[in-house]
């Protein structure tokens, strides 16, 4: 038979579940503006039981539950959304990144500008079509001179630009390799501490919501994947090798390959990262294929130059009647053309004839006419120049536009992450009245039971009196 006191103990395990679902409340609202947060609610369920109701039924057997318990406080979440969002992560972060460096090397190229190499080349062919009209004359000789100097100048310029964004891809990806490494010892430390705590916790909740965020933002560094929940089944890992499983990690490295680029490795073997993601892929493609792709097309474009202005230059005859030799210098790369040293100081060495006669400039008119002649693959050595910089505009383009698309797309997974882990005010006002009513009902059940209890205890045997 139940105790007489059993209703109480009901009623009191009612106020201490309701009070505690109210906890809950106010901790979701006060992480409302937190988007690592994960809404968090309490579970309930009934005590065992240990009485058996005498009115329930003839037989005597009804079984009667001795109250309501808080068990745990369960994190609201969908793992298939959140791998969802870490995988757009990935995608996003890499064009974004893409996006920001061609827009760089947008900037540093500068064109179209009247001060960028295509205005330079342009007058440098000029300088050519005026000797060729005025053979003889000194002071546009010296003009040719500085314009070939500019054109130097112009083109190793462009070529420290494209090195320095190598140099700052080289110390990019030091810094995310960095960054991993300490996003993956946090997380190991994070295991640790969670093992420690009892599972439903609000602390223990915290610390996965904080494993959560990390992982996210390891996931825009590099293509991951992630299983598991619990201490020792949780695991992290790229290309296929294990980064973090509990709190055991393999942290990462950099070391100077072949070619004198920053390769990424594992630190315990130096095996190469195999990595198909995140910013580290779009640094290490922007870095071995694309910018040195534009290095080469420059180089193709300063050695075409000079090699056969060379050509042409080496067929005339200087204003003092001998051979001329090289305009520029015998090995000329994006790094290295410069005007013959010979020619620099000495304007009368540069040939505008083939025969040496008087007024003649058509050597120089032919040098001139090198600026539309097809000269590689049918393209001019403008058109050469032109390629390089269409494809770094059209790259930049296309980053753009990718970046827009998997923004757009990672946007409406968060909104379908924030939907359903999110804190909803109005949600969390509706359970504050539905926790209080019950708090209140709870009260009040406790009251009545008093009062009962009140004439059991002051008034039995006295019935009548």
């Amino acid at each position: 038979m139940a105790s007489t006191f059993f209703g109480i103990h009901i009623a009191y395990s009612g106020l201490t579940a309701q009070r505690r679902a109210m906890d809950v409340v106010g901790y979701n609202i006060a992480h409302a503006n937190d988007p690592t947060y994960k809404r968090q609610r309490l579970v309930m369920s009934e005590i065992a039981v240990l009485a058996q109701s005498q009115e329930a039924n003839v037989l005597n057997n009804s079984p009667f539950g001795a109250g309501v318990s808080p068990q745990s406080i369960e994190r609201i979440r969908d793992a298939i959304v959140e791998n969802r969002v870490r995988m757009a992560s990935q995608a996003a972060a890499n064009w974004e990144y893409r996006a920001r460096i061609m827009r760089q090397l947008e900037s540093l190229i500068g064109e179209p500008s009247d001060n960028g190499l295509q205005a330079t080349l342009d007058q440098f062919w000029a300088s050519w079509q005026k000797v060729a009209v005025t053979p003889e004359s000194m002071p546009i000789r010296k003009a040719l001179i500085e314009d070939a100097e500019a054109l130097c100048q112009q083109i190793k310029y462009v070529y420290s630009q494209l090195i320095s964004v190598i140099d700052e891809l080289n110390m990019t990806a030091v810094d995310r390799v960095n960054r991993i490494n300490a996003i993956v010892q946090e997380i190991g430390k994070l295991n640790s501490e969670i093992g420690s705590r009892t599972a439903g916790e609000v602390q223990s909740n915290d610390l996965l919501n904080r494993r959560d965020a990390l992982v996210t933002e390891l996931s825009k560094l590099a293509a991951i994947s992630q299983h598991g929940e619990t201490r020792d089944e949780f695991v992290v890992s790229i290309g296929g090798r294990v980064l973090v499983q509990g709190t055991k990690i393999n942290l990462l490295t950099t070391e100077m390959d072949a070619n004198g680029n920053l390769a990424i490795r594992w630190a315990s073997d130096k095996e190469e990262v195999i990595n198909s993601g995140g910013e580290l892929r779009a640094i290490i493609d922007l870095r071995d294929t694309v910018v040195s792709d534009y290095l080469a097309k420059l180089d193709g474009v300063a050695s075409t130059i000079a090699e056969n202005v060379n050509a042409l230059h080496r067929t005339g005859t200087t204003l003092t009647g001998q051979p001329a030799g090289n305009f520029f210098t015998e090995v000329a790369t994006a790094s290295t053309i410069s005007l013959n040293p010979a020619i620099k100081n000495h304007p009368e060495l540069i040939a505008a004839s083939a025969t040496g006669a008087v007024g003649d400039g058509e050597l120089a008119r032919q040098i001139s006419l090198l600026k539309d002649a097809p000269i590689s693959n049918g393209q001019t050595i403008n058109q050469l120049y032109r390629s390089l910089v269409g494809d770094i505009g059209t790259a930049a383009s296309v980053a753009d536009r990718q970046v827009l698309t998997y923004r757009l797309s990672l946007e409406q997974f968060i909104t379908q992450q924030q939907s359903i882990s999110g804190v909803s005010l109005d949600e969390e006002m509706i359970n504050m009245i539905k926790f209080q009513q019950a708090y209140n009902a709870s009260a009040r059940v406790l009251t009545v039971m008093d009062e009962m209890l009140d004439v059991i205890i002051e008034r039995t045997g006295v019935v009548g009196r």
